[in-house]
């Protein structure tokens, strides 16, 4: 049974999502548009993008062994659409959730832009078109666009989180570690 990592990079008007298969080393990607003349505003988007990927997910979850997930995190800096980007990506954890139960704990992992740019590049402030021939260069995966090279980025460091072996390139041995082992984040004050 072929074994097989997911990689997902979501924006705000759509989604791309890798699935690759470590067996032969083959990736089929999809890229999804929900912008609002596609899916639709409010409620109805959500439920859109959740059916969507539901939908796709599990139609892809008899086609080998999933080991890894791993989806690209918010970008906290952002200042636009970030309640938007909120509610887009619980969809698609909800849809991660209902086809992959059993991965929820240990094996779905929210990877940040820095750190998914720092897997393929060395530097976590890559450039969108630096991505894509880092992408190219490292891996002769040719993506059909930005968020595909990101979501093959994503699928490569899944399938790099169930190999027992550790990656040639110190970098990326690094950010294995950190995905692994996150930092604890402080706690907020106690309630008065």
């Amino acid at each position: 049974m072929p074994r097989i990592a997911i990689g997902i990079d979501q924006s705000y008007s759509g989604c791309a999502v890798v699935h690759y298969n470590a067996t032969d080393g083959t990736a089929k990607e999809t890229v999804f548009d929900f912008s609002p003349k596609t899916a639709g505003t409010g409620i109805q988007r959500i439920q859109y993008v959740h059916q969507v990927l539901y939908v796709h997910f599990e139609r892809h979850s008899v086609l080998g062994q999933t080991t890894h997930i791993c989806y690209e995190g918010y970008a906290y800096g952002a200042r636009y659409r970030r309640e938007e980007l909120g509610e887009l990506g619980a969809a698609l954890k909800l849809s991660l959730a209902e086809v992959f139960p059993d991965h929820v704990e240990r094996r779905i992992h929210a990877v940040s832009p820095s750190t998914v740019k720092k897997f393929v590049t060395g530097s976590g402030q890559a450039d969108k078109d630096k991505m894509m021939l880092a992408v190219f260069m490292r891996w002769k995966y040719e993506a059909s666009n930005h968020d595909a090279a990101d979501a093959y980025t994503l699928a490569r460091i899944a399938d790099a989180l169930a190999t027992p072996e550790p990656p040639e390139l110190k970098f990326q041995q690094e950010v294995l570690a950190v995905i692994r082992n996150p930092p604890k984040k402080p706690r907020g004050k106690p309630a008065a």
